[in-house]
């Protein structure tokens, strides 16, 4: 899968650069010399321009899921934490509200280019049924493809700032209300149901489908990600419990069921480890939900999004924003999921030595971070022993994953024990085979971590848990560990936590994971995290501030 481009730009279809919801904060995506642009929904005018709305779309997606500060929101989760001297990172990470984040309103701003993806797939939506010599099936399709997306940006927002304006069209009302957000989840639904009957399981051919992978958003991926939905609005702040979690259980069930009967083809790996590797990057049967960068994507400085590896750190000649807390790793199971997770060592390039990741001659911060994440191409894998520069420059062909299938597995265990409805057993075995697989027992049938006794809350937690280690630190993933918390209800009591601050010491943990390098310790190393939260908890800190700027020109942008 060499080859992999989304993004063929063919004919007069380049890069659809649309404004974010009032105002245009496109200037900088330009700048790679667009060839052509759609900017009116009569550019449908021949067959090809069908396809090249969808790459134009893919694009914005991209652009969307790309840059790391776009995720900073995630910050709020207690599996990362911030880099002090970076604010705009630190404000989310202390649930701080600031109406002119540049993360936000940037033309790499997770509002901005949200937005974008909401216009791009809006375009589709309303023109494409235009385009001449395609059949009505290729046309639902693509607008499957942009009701899907428009979900997708939807659901990620709406989970960010609440009541949103519900843009439909292609033209700008500057008086446009905000709906309720019970309201935007029922929009939200609505498109991904479209997109679940109008998607196909499997794309068979390029460029929707290569290397027997669907290389768009597919059935399997509209079913998911609305498992996923109705499992957050029986949560905070809908709070429509049994009858959604319900639905959530048989939805994640289709996803399970296809999967087992052949009908779709996604399969987890027997080990963790290839689930971020470079060897496994471009066929990863994981992956029902994910973005293919290419390098020609970025072009190699850094105007464009396919960046590598983000997490490296700076003593290791790298960049990284966000860094792994310190509870969260004490309190992580111990096995391969965790070690194909953290770093344990680095190299330190001023001081020329391989050392752990509390080594105490530390630019920043001292806090754990994650090292492990693939740094995605065709050679070899990253080398935490040797420094970033040695290995690579910055850019790759890697792929964003959003939704893998133990996700499901576990969306499914916990929808079940939460609404005591659905299969108990089945929800207890899949919880049990992803428990096996980040234990090193994958081949061990008789290894189950969870008994078959355990009680539907007991079920639901568990279920919870796992899913906050399996994808730890994944901020791309439709459903993060923040979300996790804000949909339990429990950011406030995380929040309380975080103004504690208690210390930790960190070296015995860490040797009993690290017994071969008990050379690198001299003594107890005792740490706390470095960005402190202050003042008291209310909801209103769950939510982000709208930007001032698109305030000022709607007032009506408001919860």
């Amino acid at each position: 899968m060499k080859n992999m481009k989304i993004h063929n730009m063919k004919n007069k279809i380049v890069a659809l650069c649309l404004s974010a919801l009032f105002v245009s904060s496109c200037s900088d995506f330009l700048e790679e010399d667009p060839k052509g642009q759609m900017t009116s929904l009569e550019s449908f005018t021949e067959r090809t321009d069908l396809e090249g709305s969808i790459n134009a779309l893919y694009y914005q997606v991209k652009m969307a899921s790309g840059y790391i500060g776009i995720y900073a929101p995630m910050l709020k989760g207690d599996d990362m934490t911030s880099i002090v001297s970076k604010t705009n990172f630190t404000d989310w990470d202390q649930f701080i509200s600031n109406d002119g984040n540049s993360m936000m309103t940037s033309g790499v701003g997770c509002w901005s280019c949200m937005w974008n993806v909401v216009k791009a797939a809006n375009y589709i939506i309303n023109g494409v049924a235009n385009t001449p010599d395609v059949s009505q099936e290729e046309i639902d399709m693509a607008i499957g493809e942009a009701r899907f997306w428009r979900a997708y940006a939807y659901f990620w927002m709406v989970r960010c700032w609440g009541p949103l304006p519900l843009i439909v069209n292609s033209e700008i009302d500057l008086d446009i209300n905000t709906a309720s957000e019970e309201e935007v989840y029922n929009f939200i639904v609505e498109d991904l149901r479209f997109a679940e009957e109008h998607l196909p399981a499997q794309f068979t051919t390029e460029p929707w489908g290569m290397n027997g992978l669907n290389i768009i958003a597919s059935k399997g991926a509209a079913q998911a990600t609305l498992a996923q939905v109705y499992l957050t609005m029986a949560g905070w702040p809908l709070n429509k419990g049994d009858e959604y979690y319900r639905l959530a259980v048989d939805k994640s069930k289709e996803v399970i069921d296809a999967v087992e009967s052949g009908t779709y083809y996604y399969r987890m790996f027997d080990e963790f480890w290839k689930v971020y590797s470079r060897q496994y990057n471009k066929n990863n049967t994981e992956i029902i939900l994910g973005i293919y960068f290419t390098k020609d994507f970025g072009g190699g400085d850094a105007s464009q999004a396919a960046r590598g590896l983000a997490e490296i750190p700076e003593e290791t000649g790298g960049f990284s924003d966000m860094r792994a807390e310190i509870k969260f790793w004490l309190d992580y199971p111990m096995g391969p999921r965790k070690k194909a997770i953290f770093g344990d060592v680095y190299y330190h390039m001023q001081d020329q030595k391989v050392v752990p990741w509390f080594y105490d001659n530390v630019t920043n911060c001292n806090n754990p971070y994650y090292v492990m994440y693939a740094f995605a191409n065709d050679e070899v894998e990253y080398d935490q022993t040797r420094s970033y520069s040695e290995q690579a420059d910055g850019w790759s062909e890697q792929t964003a994953s959003f939704i893998r299938l133990p996700q499901v597995y576990l969306w499914y265990a916990e929808a079940v024990g939460r609404s005591g409805y659905g299969d108990r057993a089945k929800a207890i075995e899949l919880l049990n085979t992803v428990r096996r697989r980040a234990d090193g027992k994958w081949n061990d049938s008789s290894y189950n971590y969870y008994p078959s006794t355990l009680s539907n809350g007991e079920l639901a937690e568990a279920a919870y848990n796992e899913h906050g280690w399996e994808i730890a630190g994944c901020y791309r993933s439709v459903a993060t560990r923040y979300h996790d918390q804000r949909r339990m209800h429990r950011l406030g009591d995380y929040f309380n936590f975080r103004l504690e601050n208690p210390e930790y010491e960190v070296t015995e943990q860490w040797l009993k994971e690290n017994p071969d390098k008990a050379d690198m310790v001299t003594g107890p190393v005792y740490m706390r995290e470095r960005v402190e939260v202050s003042g008291a908890w209310s909801d209103d800190r769950a939510y982000a501030p709208y930007p001032s700027v698109d305030v000022s020109l709607n007032p009506n942008l408001k919860r």
